[in-house]
């Protein structure tokens, strides 16, 4: 850092004031916020792992059964949590 530069307050925990990395910015719009961000995330990372065990589970103890049915259920996970996210992304207006 140089010295000849003045010290502003700056809302960051580093305090350089040389970035904006500190200040909120305004949202994107149709952004995710609150609930449905968070039913986002569990269903596009949480979905898919649980269907994929779930198919490993019905298949039976077979080790070469199991990967496929893992593997088919992660593909019925995938786009089960893609369709799940698009109606969870759409707006409240359009889902009358």
């Amino acid at each position: 850092m140089s010295a000849d530069l003045p010290k502003q307050e700056s809302p960051c925990a580093v305090g350089c004031s040389r970035c904006r990395a500190g200040q909120d910015g305004p949202a994107a719009p149709g952004a995710l916020a609150g609930w449905r961000l968070v039913l986002a995330a569990v269903v596009v990372f949480l979905l898919p792992l649980a269907t994929a065990a779930g198919g490993a589970i019905l298949v039976g103890p077979v080790a070469g059964w199991q990967l496929a049915g893992a593997m088919a259920g992660l593909a019925v996970g995938v786009i089960l949590a893609m369709g799940l996210a698009w109606l969870i992304r759409r707006p409240a207006k359009e889902m009358v």
